[in-house]
């Protein structure tokens, strides 16, 4: 694998207008700075990334992404903006569109409020000492505190018992990573030929828990506002 440097690696940034959970979740602020500008900050902070791309559908953001002059905004296609387009498919687009085929590709959600520019350049680092075309940031897997019960469409009672998950949990409480969402990193190249964002011989970088914190839903984002009071992020 060739030397990964700031000269090719490029960062992709995925935002759809629409979110089902959390209304325009990725116009948020978190601790009083937007989540766009935490991963522009954290970009510019790595020292490892020559070009930033903020591919959406959301004109409001288009707009805030106007304050940074280094990043490029990529209109995306109304059939890439629906419920079931996939990340993938987005990805697989922007390369193409901007011939980034014998690039490195640092893909960063913005719904991941609490990664550094050092998580960035630790897992660059790491994937370059390893010789892998890949790599995900983690944190340590931890088993949910019951087995699932019945469906979400079933709220009037609790449901069958999922008995196929039960050994699994026991097997791998806290003996597991799990891909935490906050930086993926990997050969465009190779993602074209494979589809794959990443695969078993990635490298890993390990955030600790509460900056492993992705928005998913309302309450997520109440956690994030009193972490970043708290510990002042």
């Amino acid at each position: 694998m060739k030397s990964m440097s700031s000269v090719d690696s490029v960062a992709i940034i995925p935002a759809r207008k629409g979110s089902k959970r959390i209304p325009n979740k990725n116009r948020l602020s978190i601790g009083g700075s937007s989540l766009l500008q935490r991963t522009v900050e954290s970009i510019r902070d790595s020292g490892a990334i020559a070009r930033t791309i903020l591919t959406t559908d959301d004109e409001k953001l288009v707009e805030s992404a106007e304050r940074y002059p280094l990043l490029k905004c990529d209109r995306r296609p109304v059939d890439l903006a629906q419920d079931q387009s996939s990340t993938e498919d987005v990805i697989r687009y922007v390369i193409k569109e901007n011939n980034l085929e014998e690039n490195t590709i640092v893909l960063l959600q913005l719904t991941s409020p609490f990664r550094t520019g050092a998580d960035i350049k630790d897992l660059l680092r790491k994937m370059e000492n390893m010789g892998t075309h890949s790599g995900v940031s983690v944190c340590r897997w931890r088993a949910p505190p019951s087995p699932p019960f019945g469906t979400t469409d079933a709220q009037g009672s609790l449901g069958m018992r999922h008995q196929e998950h039960e050994t699994a949990m026991r097997q791998h409480h806290d003996t597991a990573w799990a891909v935490n969402g906050a930086i993926y990193i990997f050969s465009a190249k190779s993602f074209l030929e494979t589809g794959k964002l990443y695969d078993e011989g990635a490298a890993i970088h390990v955030m600790g828990g509460w900056r492993s914190l992705d928005l998913d839903y309302e309450d997520d984002v109440l956690v994030a506002d009193a972490i970043a009071s708290y510990y002042e992020v």
